[in-house]
């Protein structure tokens, strides 16, 4: 069987990222987003609270969340965590399933900077997705590679812009944006 990770700081989580699970969702047979309490690379982001992440995550794909649809605690829970850990115990709390980490290629070319990347190139399956402007620098590596995902956006990029609507209101969903403006997240 099938397990499919995504991670991030979905901070916020946006159009782009939800072509990303919808690709895969079809190939799994169990699909987990793990929002990052906080990245190792991103420490002196300020970031909105777990929970707000993870309601805007839920907002967002509420038209397909199922039974085989999973938003992990995980890392609010044990705080500061790296991928490792995640992949370690979703390793152990899903003994039957093969895992596809899902990344962005921009975090691919930063991979070898993982905390223990090679036993995440040895234990999981590797599904890099591609990103407007980065090019893949290492190919001795193995994975899957997709460049279909077609909208070109950050979250970085949606909190800089978040009082001008009309620059990101075709990047993130309207329940999403609501949401940001109604607890004024961001401003």
């Amino acid at each position: 069987m099938n397990l499919y990770l995504f991670g991030g700081s979905f901070n916020p989580p946006h159009l782009a990222h939800k072509e990303i699970i919808k690709h895969f969702m079809g190939s799994s047979d169990l699909f987990v987003i793990s929002p990052s309490y906080q990245s190792p690379f991103k420490l002196n982001l300020p970031l909105v609270s777990f929970l707000h992440r993870k309601k805007m995550i839920k907002l967002m794909l509420d038209s397909f969340i199922n039974e085989k649809f999973l938003i992990i605690d995980y890392e609010q829970n044990n705080k500061y965590l790296y991928t490792i850990e995640t992949i370690k115990y979703l390793k152990k709390t899903y003994e039957d399933y093969s895992i596809h980490l899902i990344i962005g290629a921009d975090q691919f070319n930063k991979l070898e900077s993982w905390k223990d990347y090679q036993y995440i190139l040895d234990d999981v399956i590797l599904n890099v997705v591609s990103r407007p402007g980065d090019v893949i620098k290492d190919s001795s590596i193995h994975y899957n590679y997709v460049d279909s995902i077609s909208i070109d956006t950050s979250s970085s990029f949606i909190r800089k812009n978040i009082n001008r609507i009309e620059n990101i209101s075709k990047v993130i969903d309207e329940r999403v944006l609501e949401y940001i403006l109604t607890n004024k997240l961001y401003n």
